[in-house]
């Protein structure tokens, strides 16, 4: 059986230039790279870009009990002028792999697909190693639901699962992610009466009101933050109003803002309480208000349990570093796994989304070698 080196197999999944939702055959060439040592594999469609569809993939080894999975995704970022090493290369120099998606996230499916092809050909474990790979992290995030729905109607259980994005800092696994703020946006328009800036009396300035209720909400204290999520806050992003005159007090103006929230909301209630806010400056003004929410995805949390001291034991034998248990960042894919319990563990962030992104090769060793462990504890 062929064991893949973590190294070549992110060199070649990087020369797949996978912007937004085009494939470019990536999932294909990871379903034949898979299926070479024993997973069954499903190419999983959702709504994509364009005309095309998003192809995402399932693979499976085993089918018995316990049931660990890895989640990844293939798309990239762009944000590719004024690199120095072409982005889709896949180039190696002074033991750095260039190119993008080398820590988001190539080089951590390559690395976790290593370890599995070590660990299927050197153990004989009773339970079942998957796979999700999604193609819109980046975008949509239409991809991972996909794949989930058709698990569901496939009646599949995972017990466990990793989520491969790059959550490390300094070193490579010096922090493990169990869980992630919920993210909600909204865009409030309030309604008044327009008018003849001269009339006094004849309007009702929208602006004013709409000034009001951003001064309330920005002096609210949602709560105070939880032991590893820091406190909920509310952040203005944006402020509209169309008028082109000076002397015209304008019929309607607009605020964006986003809300980050912990494991202590949920973003139906952020939304009423929200809404009481502003319903009572709009009733005292005599305006009116709508605002339209769109929610990326609730807060989660994993209770720290067997599995993650497991794998926090795991990387101080390896690496020598305590890894410190958090829930940074914004959101990840990770937040359609339901209550399936999880972890995110995966290569260091510091050039993600950047020009000239490129990982450590020993860094890939290391995670590898990571990844083969929790494997071979996972199934003892």
């Amino acid at each position: 059986m062929k064991i893949f080196n973590e190294t070549r197999l992110a060199q070649e999944l990087i020369r797949f230039p996978t912007l937004k939702t085009d494939d470019k055959g990536i999932m294909k060439f990871l379903s034949i790279k898979l299926s070479s040592i024993g997973f069954k594999c499903k190419i999983i469609k959702s709504k994509g870009f364009g005309s095309k569809p998003a192809l995402n993939l399932f693979a499976k080894f085993g089918n018995s009990k316990p049931h660990i999975n890895f989640l990844g995704h293939t798309d990239v970022v762009s944000n590719l002028n004024n690199w120095k090493i072409p982005p889709f290369k896949g180039l190696v120099k002074k033991d750095y792999l260039h190119g993008r998606g080398a820590q988001d996230m190539k080089g951590g499916i390559a690395c976790w697909i290593s370890a599995t092809s070590k660990f299927i050909k050197s153990n004989k474990f009773k339970g079942s190693l998957s796979i999700i790979v999604a193609a819109d992290e980046e975008t949509s995030g239409l991809g991972t639901p996909a794949v989930m729905k058709y698990l569901k109607n496939k009646k599949e259980k995972i017990d466990f699962a990793l989520v491969g994005e790059p959550s490390s800092n300094k070193n490579v696994a010096d922090e493990i992610r169990i869980g992630r703020r919920g993210s909600m946006n909204g865009k409030l328009t309030v309604f008044g009466k327009s008018g003849h800036s001269a009339f006094y009396g004849s309007y009702i300035n929208p602006c004013t009101t709409l000034s009001r209720i951003i001064t309330k909400l920005k002096s609210i204290k949602l709560d105070s933050g939880t032991k590893y999520m820091p406190p909920s806050h509310l952040e203005i992003t944006k402020m509209n109003v169309n008028n082109l005159s000076e002397n015209v007090v304008p019929q309607s103006a607009e605020a964006y803002f986003n809300v980050r929230f912990n494991s202590k909301h949920k973003s139906s209630s952020l939304k009423k309480k929200l809404n009481r806010v502003i319903s009572s400056i709009v009733k005292k003004d005599k305006c009116k208000f709508k605002v339209d929410y769109k929610v990326s995805g609730e807060a989660f949390y994993t209770k720290p349990n067997k599995e993650i001291y497991m794998v926090k034991n795991i990387i101080k034998k390896i690496t020598g570093t305590s890894a410190k248990l958090n829930c940074k960042g914004g959101t990840s894919d990770s937040r359609f796994l339901g209550s399936i319990p999880r972890l995110e563990l995966g290569l260091r962030n510091n050039t993600i989304h950047m020009v000239d992104e490129r990982t450590s090769v020993p860094d890939m060793k290391k995670l590898s070698k990571i990844y083969y462990k929790i494997l071979e504890n996972y199934f003892k």
